[in-house]
C-alpha cells in the first residue's frame, strides 16, 4: 500500500484540493524554492537535491468540527437560562459544554498527531488555555456567591472560543509540509553550524538538529520510507504544527529566513524513481 502511494507521497493527493485527478503543480500559491545555495528540484523533475513533502491540509480535519462548537457552546446556556426544561439542567449544560470543547481539542489534538515531525502536549495546542481556565473556575462560583458570575464565566468561554479560533488561522496561514533529501546514513558527519545544535552525533531516525527562530523551531530529522533513508527538514510552530519552512507568509521572520540561506552540509543523492510523479 505505502508503495503504491510513493508517487503522491510529495505531491500530496489531488482530492485535498478537490482537484479530481488531476495532480497538484510543483509548485501552488505562496509556495517558494529554497534560496540559492541550495541543491533543490520538484517531484516531476526528481534527480538531485531538495524536494518539498505536502501534508493534508489543515481545513479538512478542522472546520468541519470548529464550526459545530458554538452551536453546542450556545445550546450550553438554554438549560441554565430556562430553569426546568429538562430533568437536570445542571448535567445537560455541562454536557453541552463539553461537547463544544471536545470538538475543538480533539480535532486539533488529531490533526497535529496525525503529522510526521509534531511535537508538543495537549497545553501547547492553539487553545486559549488562560480564558478557558479562568471560565471554568468562576463556573462554580455562580452557585455559591451569585447567579450573574454564570453569565461572567459564560463570557469568558466565548472569548476563549474566539481567540482559539484566530490562534488556529495564524497557525493555519502558513501550509504543512516538509522538505526531503534522499541520503546515504554514512554521509552524516554530525556537524552543525551555529545557530543549530546538534541533537545527535549519529544518524538516527529522529530528530538530529534544531534551531530556534521566532516562528517556532527549525528541525532536521531522519526518515525512512520504502527502504530509503531522508533528510527531512521543516519548521515546528510553537503549538507543535509543522509548517512549511519555504512560504511567503514566513518573510516577517529575518531570523528564519538567515538560518536558511545556507543548506544543511550534507551531499544528498539521486531521487529514487518510485517517489518521482510522471504524468506517463
Amino acid at each position: 500500500m505505502e508503495a503504491s502511494r510513493d508517487g503522491q507521497w510529495l505531491l500530496g493527493e489531488p482530492g485535498w484540493w478537490n482537484l479530481g485527478k488531476e495532480m497538484p503543480a510543483d509548485f501552488r500559491a505562496g509556495e517558494l524554492a529554497p534560496p540559492e545555495g541550495w541543491v533543490s528540484s520538484t517531484p516531476r523533475v526528481g534527480n538531485f537535491g531538495w524536494i518539498r513533502q505536502r501534508y493534508r491540509p489543515l481545513a479538512w480535519s478542522l472546520l468541519r468540527p470548529m464550526a459545530w462548537a458554538p452551536v453546542f457552546l450556545v445550546a450550553t446556556a438554554f438549560p441554565l437560562a430556562f430553569s426546568g426544561l429538562t430533568p437536570n439542567n445542571q448535567g445537560i449544560s455541562l454536557a453541552l459544554f463539553a461537547s463544544a470543547w471536545a470538538l475543538v481539542i480533539i480535532p486539533l489534538l488529531m490533526a497535529r498527531n496525525a503529522q510526521p515531525m509534531s511535537d508538543g502536549n495537549i497545553l501547547s495546542l492553539p487553545v486559549d488555555w488562560i480564558s478557558l481556565g479562568m471560565g471554568a473556575a468562576l463556573f462554580p462560583f455562580h452557585i455559591l456567591v451569585d447567579a450573574r458570575l454564570g453569565w461572567a464565566s459564560y463570557s469568558l468561554f466565548w472569548i476563549a472560543y474566539i481567540r482559539t479560533v484566530l490562534r488556529v488561522q495564524e497557525v493555519m496561514k502558513t501550509p504543512p509540509g516538509r522538505f526531503m533529501l534522499p541520503v546515504n546514513p554514512e554521509d552524516w558527519e554530525g556537524e552543525m553550524p551555529e545557530p543549530w545544535e546538534l541533537l545527535s552525533e549519529s544518524w538516527a531516525r529522529r530528530p538530529i538538529a534544531s534551531a530556534r527562530c521566532p516562528s517556532g523551531r527549525l528541525v532536521m530529522s531522519g526518515v525512512s520510507r520504502g527502504g530509503e533513508e531522508f533528510l527531512a527538514l521543516a519548521l515546528i510552530h510553537d503549538t507543535g504544527f509543522v509548517l512549511d519552512p519555504f512560504h511567503e507568509s514566513l518573510r516577517w521572520d529575518i531570523q528564519l529566513s538567515k538560518f536558511l540561506e545556507k543548506a544543511p552540509p550534507i551531499v544528498g543523492r539521486e531521487w529514487p524513481k518510485s517517489f518521482v510523479f510522471s504524468s506517463e
